[in-house]
Parts: structure tokens; sequence; C-alpha cells
């Protein structure tokens, strides 16, 4: 790694004498992004990020964002994040550099938020550890203190208006091997694991199992139509039905983990395959989960209009009930998830991947493989 700077020097001198006096100070803010969420709240982002800096920096100069989103993070030397990130910046004209991924980080056991190379004035921000919602103004608040803690200016305006999104950046960090590098960490697994749930975008799941819809249809169909399903329904007691709707979505989960290999094992990313996994598991619950509320809804609206209360009352023996219709709802989205599960094997692997790390993980290493060579003759 080089001694110097590695972009040229702070203070460029605008030269838009329509816009801007001769001597006024433009600052280049780089956001540079691993594709899919990070990319899309960088994009979001550098829409009002100038005003935003002006606003909470203490410092009279012009703001200039620009956006990059491509794989930085991904690659198969073993590098830490930041020098990735370092090498990737090292040619552009930006004063200062804030990289966003969605790859989660430990240290010490610790989520880290983000990584700091205070001498080259790069930042790598780790999105999922940011938590799971109001995820947009958090990353807003990270952006803005680091940008002020590499460029050494006076934060006191953003001081003055304290919020616990800002807070994620306040607690001490930890210094790396270089005493120039400083690791920001924040405790909290479980705001870890919401991150990562969102970074994976469940719904994407739920919206894109085609397949696994058709077969969830002719299920559900299944036992709304076969009047013997609907005795064993009335004659379920409650909390039959609610451990077989769990156990429904655990064997779409499991189907979906076998059948398009979502485990990982042996992942390289510094032993975190069990976290990644986990990140995994926890997507799916929550995508079947939606598929499942979305079918039950779904199953509830036909029920209504082509079961007859009178027709279902001398089928039971007993007069209808609101109880009875819930029953066999419930009943013919278990069979549904189930025959859903069946039709999720046929589906796309890449559809189903998407919600997994590692899967995404190779898919950028393959993109900045093809992005090298041409790097390399610029």
């Amino acid at each position: 790694m080089p001694d110097e700077p590695i972009r040229e020097p702070l203070g460029h001198v605008a030269a838009d004498s329509d816009t801007r006096t001769d001597t006024e100070t433009v600052t280049v803010v780089g956001l540079l992004a691993d594709p899919n969420l990070p990319g899309e709240l960088a994009t979001r982002l550098a829409e009002g990020l100038p005003q935003v800096l002006a606003a909470r920096l203490d410092a009279a100069r012009t703001w200039e964002v620009e956006t990059v989103v491509e794989p930085f993070e991904a690659n198969d030397r073993g590098e830490r994040a930041l020098d990735r990130a370092r090498e990737r910046v090292r040619r552009t004209r930006w004063d200062v550099a804030v990289c966003l991924t969605d790859v989660p980080a430990r240290s010490s056991g610790v989520p880290v938020v983000a990584q700091v190379g205070e001498r080259d004035r790069v930042a790598v921000v780790s999105v999922p550890a940011l938590g799971g919602v109001r995820l947009l103004p958090r990353v807003r608040d990270a952006v803005v203190e680091l940008v002020g803690r590499l460029l050494g200016i006076d934060t006191a305006a953003a001081a003055r208006r304290p919020t616990r999104r800002a807070a994620l950046l306040t607690e001490p960090g930890a210094l790396s091997d270089d005493s120039d590098e400083t690791v920001l960490t924040r405790r909290g697994s479980l705001r870890l694991l919401a991150g990562m749930v969102r970074t994976n975008r469940p719904w994407r799941l739920t919206v894109g199992l085609g397949t696994a819809l058709a077969g969830a249809a002719a299920g559900s169909a299944f036992g709304l139509l076969y009047s013997n399903l609907w005795t064993l329904a009335a004659a379920l007691e409650p909390w039959r039905l609610g451990l077989a709707f769990v156990g429904s979505i655990a064997v779409f989960v499991a189907w979906l983990i076998v059948g398009h290999r979502l485990w990982e094992r042996g992942s390289p990313e510094l032993g975190l395959d069990r976290l990644l996994n986990l990140g995994t598991v926890l997507t799916l619950v929550t995508g079947t989960g939606l598929f499942s509320l979305a079918l039950l809804v779904l199953n509830s609206i036909v029920a209504s209009v082509i079961i007859p209360a009178s027709y279902l009352a001398q089928v039971l023996g007993h007069p209808a009930g609101l109880a009875d219709y819930v029953r066999i709802v419930v009943l013919a989205t278990i069979m549904g998830v189930v025959a859903g599960a069946v039709g999720s094997g046929l589906e796309d692997d890449a559809t189903v991947r998407l919600v997994a790390y590692g899967h995404r993980q190779r898919e950028r290493r393959d993109i900045a493989a093809r992005l090298e060579p041409a790097a390399r003759e610029e």
C-alpha cells in the first residue's frame, strides 16, 4: 500500500465559473456500492446527500457526490474489504470514498459496522450491521459521520442533533494491525441478523416462486373442494392445525435449502458460514411465511365465495360458523404450502439463490473477474 494518499489532494477549485466562484472549494464524495440493495441505497442516498453534508458538517465548502455500483467487495484472493476498496478507488478523483457492502463482518465476535482507513480516506460500511428498519436514514447518518471523520471536519453540527441512528458509529472501535485503520463495531447480533434478512429481501422470494404458487393453488383447491376434508378440518383442534401450519412452512424451507443447495459449507469469508447460513434460513422462513399468509388470504376469499353455509352445515351435520370456515381455510392452506414446496423444486435456481449470500458472492466474483482485465488496461 502506498504511504501517500492515493487520490488527488483535497481542495479542488471549481472550474464552472457560471455557478461557483474561482476560489470555492469542491469536495467530491464517492459512493462505491455492491449490486442489489447497497447499490439501490447508494443511488437513493446520492440524490440529497450534498445538501445533507452541507447542513450537518461544519465546513464552508461545496459538496459533489458520485456513485458507482459494481461488485468491488467480491474476489477470491482473501483480501480485506478495506484493502479491496482502496484498490478500487485509487484512480478516482474522489476526495473521500465510502463503500457500501451487504456482506456481514465480525471483529472479536462483535458485528462490524465500518472499517475506516484514515490515511487513504476510505471507509467500508457493512449495511446489515445497521439493522433491518429505517435503513436509508441509518446509512445516511453513517456516511455523513464517516465523511466528517475522514476529512477531519468538525461534526459538532451533527452532534447537536443526536439520534439513535447516528449512535451506531459513536462507540469506541478497535485499531487493526495498521495504526491508520479503525474498526467500528456495535454490539447487537439480533440487529445484525435483522439487517441480513432485510438485505436478502425475502419478499422477492415470495414474488418469484411462480411454479410453487401454481402447485400451492392446486393443493389448496383440493382442500377447498373435497368435502371429506371439511369434516376432518372441523374435527381438528386448533393446536393441531397451528402445529401443522408451522410444520408446512418448515417443510417448505427445508425443501428450498436442499433442492437448491443453499447451505454454505466451508465459506471462505473468514469463517462466516454459520452466520450466513442463519441469515439464509431466517430469510427463507420470512419469505415462505409471507407466501403462506398470502395463500391463506386467497383461500379465505375463495372459500367465502364457493362454499355455501347451508351446504357446509349439511356436510358437517351442524350449523356452520366462522370457526368451521377458518379450520377449512387453514387446512387447505397447509395442503397448498406442502404442494408449493414440491413445486419449488422446479423453480429456476437463480430465482431462489438470490436470497443466499454465498450465491450472490460467487455471482459477483464472476462479474469482477470479467471486469479486472479492463481495469488493468486503464
